[in-house]
């Protein structure tokens, strides 16, 4: 989302960096900041920030904040910027007020009458009462029920395989 956000602003905004807008400013070094961290390794993100953006706050206010006192080259930590949320929030302030989309109203998702579990590739659904034509089985000694392929039914946290 961080090279997105950045990318977005680069693409509206001709020098973001020296924008007369201080919310565009620091939104640009914010996302960019958080690029820079996953840049040279990003299965273990390091902050590397520039030397004139060390030691200084940049925020957009009631959207995200990133301190950049003394985290150079510490491990990448979601809680110094405010995390996924204020992420997301950061793309929608981007899409909204730097790239002008028009923000179309909520819809009202309905509460789900399903409920279902997935386990590998076997599906389940929860059901209110058996369908007529049910064909009930046996449990095993230990209390599971084999559904065949491998899989087995039995109470959260109860199975157990030979190797544990």
């Amino acid at each position: 989302m961080a090279v997105t956000i950045k990318d977005a602003i680069r693409a509206t905004v001709s020098d973001p960096k020296t924008s007369t807008d201080s919310n565009i400013q620091n939104a640009y070094q914010i996302a960019r900041l958080i690029r820079n961290a996953f840049a040279h390794d990003p299965t273990l993100p390091v902050w590397s920030i520039d030397a004139d953006c060390q030691n200084k706050k940049f925020s957009v206010p009631n959207i995200i904040s990133l301190d950049t006192t003394s985290i150079n080259g510490t491990e990448f930590d979601w809680r110094h910027y405010g995390g996924p949320l204020a992420l997301f929030n950061l793309c929608r302030f981007v899409r909204v007020e730097i790239l002008k989309d028009k923000l179309s109203p909520r819809k009202n998702v309905p509460v789900p009458q399903k409920i279902v579990y997935q386990q590998g590739n076997l599906i389940l659904q929860k059901v209110d009462e058996l369908p007529p034509n049910v064909k009930f089985v046996e449990s095993l000694p230990d209390g599971k029920i084999s559904l065949g392929d491998g899989h087995f039914l039995c109470a959260a946290g109860e199975l157990k395989t030979d190797e544990t």
